[in-house]
């Protein structure tokens, strides 16, 4: 089966019923049983379309969604009904429900994913016990209530993995996250996309440290019917690339729909086989200057179903869009899910937009973790969905959390790539820019990893100059991921003035910039690297931000050892409210520039851990920051750190006559054994301080001296 087949055609949209309650957005279990409710009336004919609260919308006055009404109305003929009062809303569709299932929003939350699949599976709708009234007030029948049935949300979770996901569509899982104080919980809107294909809603955290719900998540897994889908987004328990990365093994896609609403809508809109042109630009027109300076951006997180709804942040309606060439990223399952949106692009697209692959081709995944006997079919899908969206190259990101920092640099799945998808423009890669991570120049296609992220508040045409004058290759080829940010376009747009002044530099689109490399390197202009780099390179991008790491990892490292000490109570609480699940995939800077923020950064975080889980966590939380130590010390000495095991050969290597490695090395030992076990928590307790001593034996050895210049941009070292 395709991958395009997993969501079956939704009926042509005839009429919208528009409905826009007075009910705050915030009120989350409201919106959890009015989406399910849509689910079940547009199974039998896809219309109801409630919108939420505009506010929660971005950049323009009105919503996002009445720019979608109107222009379904104007351009598909589409006729629109309106009625925002929700009694007379569910009196009128109560004859398509079966009863209601209450769910506990207090303890078991599990039970409210448990109640949104039942509503797939059998038309109830789920309430919880507060919002009961709008039931009984309409005569809608209790049909079952789960509160007290289960122990704990884990119980539930496994109850529902052993008798509902046998009768669910089994190629579509949505995980809605738990954790009602933070803001992961805030996005029910999928909810009717799940209903109305039957799909599993729960919440099933996939890092290393709860190791039953990562197991119990693997079993459901490999119980699906690959490929499918992962709905919605990851829980406030793991990380968006842990999440991703357990999926793709089993052959699924991730689709971010967090807060994509009306999807049972959208997808009933346009035509979903219409073929979408961009013009490929001529390579005679793509010449590369042996003394030129090419720079291409383009905005990321188009693979989110919630970007295409939401013009990019907003990106799309700036006033000056298509002064300056860009690139933009569009889910390329966009023409099977929300084909009219589709149309809307490529009407608005000016000659200087350049629509381009994102992540990771037909849906967000790292395509070298699947399976090896569903990899070829998931690339023709790729291709088919990228020819039907016009887009003539793609962002092919493959992250590995529990072995590679930045991009996997596997030389054997980026040749499966270049391959397979050999008819594109080319392909780029890499959210997290440096010059010093691998791209490849030969092959069928270029894939070029990003230098430098774009980004509101930053310098960005002045980082573009910096590197130009570091950098003696020519010609330079500088490739920016522009974050998807509010105002991303007027920031860059708002420096652009810097250029006039450097006619050597040219602003291309994606496809250019692409196929100027390859003009480049057929040509011999560049060599098998796409940097020269030198000692000037080294010192800002490598050893400046690891000296000023360390201080940093030393506090932190301190901070951990005070929680491994402290009452198991304590910690077991301090290691569920605090941000050590963030320093996965985020720099030390970023996690821990503020003590108090960095200690409270999930405060109110429904679960602590239990005592079974407790030396999980502590280990997850110690090799990580062990892992951001090594990093730190190697790059002080100009070392790229990426792969896990040459970042620890190197530390041995450079650093075992600075301090004790053998903690570090041991925590490595443990990382690499955890599907074996853990180790005794008293183990991982000495390990904690060894790591303390370690970091500071390090940072008075490497560190920054402090009669030095103060590191630009750098924030306060304050944790």
């Amino acid at each position: 089966m395709s991958l395009i087949d997993v969501f079956p055609p939704i009926p042509k949209v005839k009429r919208l019923l528009v409905v826009k309650p007075e009910v705050d957005g915030s009120q989350l279990d409201f919106w959890i049983w009015m989406r399910c409710l849509q689910g079940i009336v547009n199974r039998d004919e896809p219309h109801l379309y409630p919108i939420r609260d505009a506010s929660v919308m971005r950049r323009k006055k009105r919503s996002f969604e009445e720019h979608w009404v109107d222009y379904y109305h104007d351009n598909y003929g589409v006729a629109v009904e309106r009625q925002d009062d929700v009694d007379l809303v569910l009196e009128r569709f109560k004859h398509l429900v079966d009863g209601y299932v209450v769910y506990d929003n207090e303890q078991v939350i599990q039970t409210q994913n448990l109640g949104i699949t039942l509503a797939g599976l059998e038309d109830t709708i789920p309430v919880s016990p507060d919002q009961e009234d709008w039931m009984t007030r309409h005569s809608i029948s209790k049909r079952d209530d789960l509160r007290g049935r289960f122990a704990n949300n884990w119980d539930t979770a496994e109850w529902a993995v052993d008798n509902l996901w046998p009768r669910c569509n089994r190629r579509i899982y949505a995980n809605f996250c738990i954790h009602r104080a933070h803001w992961l919980s805030a996005s029910s809107e999928p909810a009717d996309l799940v209903v109305y294909h039957r799909g599993m809603a729960l919440d099933l955290p996939t890092s290393r440290q709860r190791r039953r719900v990562l197991n119990l998540y693997r079993r459901m897994l490999d119980e699906g019917e690959a490929p499918g889908v992962q709905l919605n987004w990851h829980c406030g328990y793991d990380q968006e690339k842990e999440y991703v990365a357990e999926a793709a093994q089993k052959g699924f896609v991730t689709l971010q729909t967090m807060f994509m609403p009306n999807m049972t809508v959208h997808g009933g809109v346009g035509d979903r086989d219409k073929v979408h042109i961009q013009p490929r630009p001529k390579p005679e027109e793509c010449v590369g200057k042996p003394g030129g300076i090419y720079v291409s951006f383009y905005n990321s997180d188009g693979d989110a179903a919630s970007v295409v709804h939401g013009m990019q942040s907003g990106n799309w309606v700036a006033p000056d869009r298509g002064k300056f060439k860009f690139g933009w990223g569009f889910l390329p399952m966009t023409a099977k899910l929300m084909p009219a949106m589709m149309d809307y692009y490529h009407e608005t697209r000016t000659e200087n937009d350049c629509l381009f692959g994102p992540s990771s081709g037909a849906g967000y995944t790292y395509s070298r973790m699947w399976p090896e006997h569903l990899r070829s079919t998931y690339y023709k899908d790729t291709l088919q969905l990228l020819r039907q969206t016009g887009q003539n190259g793609c962002n092919m990101v493959n992250w590995f959390l529990q072995d590679w920092w930045r991009e996997a640099e596997d030389d054997e799945g980026v040749r499966r790539e270049q391959s397979e998808l050999e008819e594109l423009t080319g392909l780029v890669c890499g959210l997290g820019g440096s010059p010093y991570a691998k791209s490849y120049l030969d092959g069928p296609v270029p894939k070029i990893h990003c230098v430098d992220i774009a980004n509101v508040g930053r310098d960005n045409i002045a980082n573009v100059l910096k590197l130009a004058e570091e950098c003696p290759t020519r010609p330079l080829f500088v490739f920016l991921f522009a974050q998807i940010s509010v105002g991303i376009w007027e920031q860059l747009e708002s420096e652009m003035p810097l250029l006039e002044e450097h006619p050597e530099i040219e602003i291309v689109s994606m496809d250019e910039f692409l196929l100027t490399v390859r003009d480049a390197t057929d040509r011999g202009l560049l060599g098998s690297e796409l940097y020269e780099t030198n000692e000037a390179m080294a010192e800002r991008w490598l050893k400046q931000p690891g000296r000023h790491r360390l201080p940093i990892a030393e506090k932190v490292a301190d901070e951990l050892a005070s929680v491994a000490h402290s009452d198991p109570e304590e910690r077991r609480r301090h290691l569920a409210v605090a941000g050590w699940t963030d320093l996965v995939s985020r720099t030390l800077e970023d996690v821990a520039g503020n003590k108090e923020k960095f200690l409270t950064y999930f405060l109110g975080r429904s679960l602590a851990f239990s005592e079974d889980e407790e030396a999980d966590a502590l280990l997850y939380s110690a090799f990580t920051l062990a892992w951001h130590v090594v990093r730190a010390a190697i790059e002080t000495q100009g070392i790229y750190a990426n792969h896990r095991t040459q970042c620890l050969d190197d530390f041995v290597r450079t650093c075992g006559n600075i301090a004790d490695v053998s903690v570090i090395k041991e925590l490595f030992a443990a990382w690499d054994e955890w599907e074996n076990g853990t180790p005794p928590l008293e183990t991982i307790v000495g390990w904690c301080d060894g790591l303390a001593a370690a970091t500071r034996e390090l940072h008075d050895a490497l560190g920054p001296n402090e009669s030095e210049a103060a590191y630009e941009s750098w924030p306060p070292r304050s944790i």
